[in-house]
């Protein structure tokens, strides 16, 4: 019993401080002036995500102590104690008690479909964060290659200048130029 209280009160805490953080995350998202409306978008879904997640873990935590603080714990530990018959052979269980027994199987398979809920979450989230930073490199990786071929190009341009002795060298861009002619 005094573990599943401390399991349930680690569940509780953990699931609180993470919506306490997510919820801080939105509020410092919405205090950032110029944030890309992708970047934006990303992480207020990040955030939703990470807070439902984080009350799942609440509730399930709130289900485990509720089993244990109900005295479930203690009935289903006196339906497994029952007394031997005269013959030795246990008492067979009255329908009340099986009755019992079937609510507690089913609310234990509530909150393992309540844990399966979470791994699903926590999966997509992991899915969504990587799809989005994939997206961030391509961007990256598509920049630096432009850089380089630029880069190679200069260099080859000079390469070839210093090869042709008659060619002039390649003359630097003017900055100062406009679109309007002098007046």
């Amino acid at each position: 019993m005094v573990f599943g209280l401390i399991l349930a009160a680690g569940l509780i805490l953990a699931g609180a401080l993470a919506a306490v953080r997510q919820r801080r995350a939105l509020r410092t998202l919405a205090d950032e002036p110029f944030v890309p409306p992708e970047d934006g978008t990303f992480r207020r879904k990040m955030a939703h995500r990470r807070t439902a997640t984080s009350g799942l873990l609440v509730l399930i935590g709130a289900l485990i102590a509720a089993y244990y603080l109900s005295g479930m714990d203690a009935r289903m530990d006196a339906i497994a104690e029952r007394p031997k018959g005269a013959d030795g052979a246990p008492v067979p269980p009255t329908e009340e008690e099986k009755e019992f027994a079937k609510t507690v199987g089913f609310y234990w398979i509530g909150v393992m479909a309540l844990v399966c809920v979470v791994m699903c979450a926590a999966v997509i989230d992991f899915y969504a964060t990587r799809k989005y930073w994939m997206a961030r490199y391509k961007e990256v990786k598509a920049d630096h290659d432009t850089k380089l071929q630029r880069d190679l190009a200069v260099f080859r341009q000079q390469k070839l200048n210093k090869r042709v002795p008659g060619l002039p060298p390649p003359a630097a861009p003017d900055d100062t130029a406009t679109d309007q002619p002098p007046v």
